[in-house]
């Protein structure tokens, strides 16, 4: 037996493992519930999983080492660097004004008593009070005759169309709630609303528990292929997290949880599989076939969601393996699918999602663009939680904003846009992605500027922030993280390209170009252009959304006919297979220089 001492600032834990079984150290961490950041899976390729060891004769106690490299074989004494919680930042939505029509809603009855000359049994009672909906649910047939008998014959009806989930005792007509949901790779942002109103009451936002098992779905669909219990954890840790949220409301709001009634849910294709239980083993390999892409309709207690015992869970529909349920839900609520004009959505996240058409049809595709904009794959990179730098400004020296105004833990794909494009015009890039050394900038550039330009692993890299500077923490963007954002702009860039050949439509044949996501909410759009990013074609176009995947959902939630429009987006839209467009590898080329 070994023993792990684990210390994380104050807290102290020790993990007891069998050392003949080879044990990884992430791996135990991890399954301890000691997460630590490990972008890449723990295939040893982002260095951010790293741990101090303590104990003597283990390679030093000076340098830090990547705790997936760790083979434990004997007793260790091991230091996780503290950091600072990455509270996620709640992204904006706005939803279309539509008209109130839940698909959930409360009937309150008052109902004749029965008698000798009124023999109709209990449930057909209720059920011709509201015809044609009918009682499905055996143990809701069961509670039936007590729940009238002790309120008088006063009960209020809880219908989901026309299936009566609940009988509740009295006049509880105004107490009706639902949740809407966006499940990203990265972040999980959820929308406390009053179905009676259409009020939304709380936001709750947070990281997404399966982070330490990687940054993007490629690497979360890996762990469940080679963990056996890998699928099962990945959908237990994000059913925990909604049950904090449905908790977090309940107290906050001071409801309960038996009155909230149904949750919609959006997402990428994997995160939806996964919170629903379905294998993605096939997502990953040729020819990428979801288990499901159509609107599910599942019981909360089948979830072991903590609602409503009948309450209901919807997953809107997806349209392939890697686009959505949250590119329905966007295109929903930016309305894309109802104009005659061409309209172009872009959602950079961990995952680059872009879709192009109007209201005869729509073309879709999904970019291997890697989670650059969110910055898993950035070396001082985090998503946009606060902290996060979102604006740089290069002159003579280096100045930056973070969100929320705090001290800076990182840099967010909008800083990295900013500081890429301003890097560009200041001389420190040049198109080719190439940062100048040192000794280039010690003789053309502002003396303050030139200081900021160092080596890191015998590459350069300019410092952002460090404790020389202005008392923070050394933020830095390498050559490595250059071309990271090489990478993703050109796969995105691409995407844009092949489906405005495959549409057969030009620049000047776009009508809006709606950019959605958390990326979307801070970026600047002239800085994205000045990359490559985004076609200069476009300016006076770009029109930022903010959490168009939530607005969806939302929208699915206070209206059934907006779920009736959402499959009506599935049917319309194409996706393209980009790993199949001879075309694809061309544009990526081109557009991988600034």
């Amino acid at each position: 037996m070994a023993v792990i001492e684990v210390i994380q600032g104050e807290q102290r834990t020790k993990i007891f493992t069998e050392p003949e079984e080879g044990n990884n150290l992430l791996e135990l961490l991890t399954e301890n519930g000691l997460n630590i950041a490990a972008p890449c899976g723990g295939k040893g390729i982002c260095g951010k999983c790293r741990v101090k060891i303590l104990t003597e004769g283990f390679g030093g106690t000076e340098d830090y080492q990547l705790a997936c490299s760790i083979i434990v074989d004997r007793d260790l004494i091991v230091e996780i660097p503290e950091q600072n919680k990455e509270d996620a930042i709640i992204m904006t939505s706005s939803q279309s004004d539509i008209p109130l029509n839940p698909s959930l809603k409360k009937l309150y009855m008052e109902l004749t008593p029965p008698s000798i000359e009124d023999q109709i049994c209990d449930v057909e009672r209720i059920e011709q009070k509201i015809v044609p909906a009918k009682v499905s649910n055996n143990q809701i047939i069961a509670d039936i005759p007590d729940i009238l008998r002790f309120n008088d014959f006063k009960v209020t009806a809880v219908l989901y169309y026309d299936d009566i989930v609940e009988i509740e005792p009295g006049d509880t007509e105004s107490i009706n709630y639902g949740i809407a949901i966006d499940v990203g790779t990265t972040t999980i942002v959820g929308f406390l609303i009053n179905l009676n109103t259409g009020e939304e009451i709380g936001i709750y936002s947070s990281l997404n528990p399966q982070s330490p098992y990687g940054a993007d779905v490629m690497t979360r669909i890996d762990y469940t292929m080679t963990k056996a219990e890998g699928l099962s954890l990945l959908g237990q840790l994000l059913r925990d997290e909604i049950n904090r949220m449905i908790h977090h409301f309940c107290y906050q709001y001071k409801i309960s949880s038996q009155n909230i009634y149904e949750i919609v849910f959006v997402g990428n294709t994997v995160m939806m599989h996964i919170l629903a239980g379905f294998p993605v083993k096939n997502i990953a390999v040729s020819p990428f076939v979801p288990v499901v892409c159509r609107r599910l309709e599942l019981l909360s207690r089948d979830l072991e969601l903590d609602i409503c015992k009948q309450g209901r869970v919807v997953i809107l529909p997806m349209i392939s393996s890697y686009v959505g349920a949250d590119t329905v839900a966007a295109i929903l609520s930016c309305g894309l699918h109802r104009s005659s004009k061409i309209a172009l959505l872009i959602d950079i996240g961990t995952n680059g999602e872009i879709a192009l058409g109007n209201s005869d049809g729509i073309l879709a595709c999904s970019t291997a663009a890697g989670p650059a904009f969110e910055g898993a794959s950035i070396e001082c990179g985090l998503g946009g939680v606060f902290g996060a730098i979102n604006r740089v400004y290069i002159g003579e020296d280096i100045d930056y904003t973070t969100i929320g105004g705090v001290s800076p833990k990182g840099i967010c794909g909008s800083g990295i846009v900013d500081a890429v494009a301003q890097m560009l015009r200041s001389g420190l890039l040049d198109k080719t992605g190439r940062l100048i050394s040192p000794e280039e900038a010690a003789g053309k550039l502002p003396a303050d500027l030139s200081d900021r330009i160092v080596l890191k692993d015998n590459n350069p890299a300019i410092i952002l922030t460090s404790p020389y500077k202005d008392g923070s923490k050394e933020i830095y963007i390498s050559q490595r993280d250059i071309r990271e954002v090489q990478l993703a702009k050109g796969a995105i860039r691409a995407g844009i390209e092949v489906l405005m050949k495959a549409k057969g439509v030009s620049y000047d044949d776009i009508s809006n170009v709606y950019l959605a996501g958390g990326f979307g909410n801070y970026i600047d759009y002239r800085h994205a252009m000045d990359i490559g990013l985004i076609p200069k074609e476009f300016s006076g176009k770009v029109i930022g959304i903010g959490n168009g995947a939530g607005a969806g959902a939302k929208m699915a939630l206070l209206s059934k006919d907006m779920i009736e429009e959402a499959d009506i987006i599935k049917e319309m839209t194409d996706y393209i297979e980009l790993s199949s467009m001879a075309d694809f590898q061309t544009y990526f080329v081109d557009y991988m220089s600034f």
